[in-house]
C-alpha cells in the first residue's frame, strides 16, 4: 500500500452553519484515530468545537479576488 494510500482524512462534524459563520466539532475518538494512524498532534485539532468564518481569506487578501475574477 503506498504511503497516499494510508492517509486518514481529516474527521469531523457540523455542528451549525450559517453560509458565512460554520462551528465544527471534532471528537475525542476521531482525535485519537488520527493519533493512531500516525499523524503528529500539530497535524490536527484537538477534540472540541471550533468557530471558523467562511471566505476569511479571500477577504484578508483581495487581490487574489480580482484575479479570480479575471481568470474565469
Amino acid at each position: 500500500m503506498s504511503e497516499k494510500e494510508s492517509v486518514r482524512p481529516f474527521v469531523f462534524s457540523v455542528i451549525e452553519d450559517d453560509g458565512e459563520n460554520v462551528t465544527i466539532e471534532v471528537s475525542e475518538e476521531d482525535y485519537r484515530r488520527d493519533i493512531e494512524a500516525g499523524m503528529n498532534e500539530d497535524e490536527t485539532l484537538k477534540p472540541g468545537r471550533y468557530k471558523l468564518k467562511r471566505g476569511g481569506f479571500l477577504k484578508r487578501h483581495p487581490e487574489l479576488k480580482d484575479g479570480m475574477r479575471k481568470r474565469a
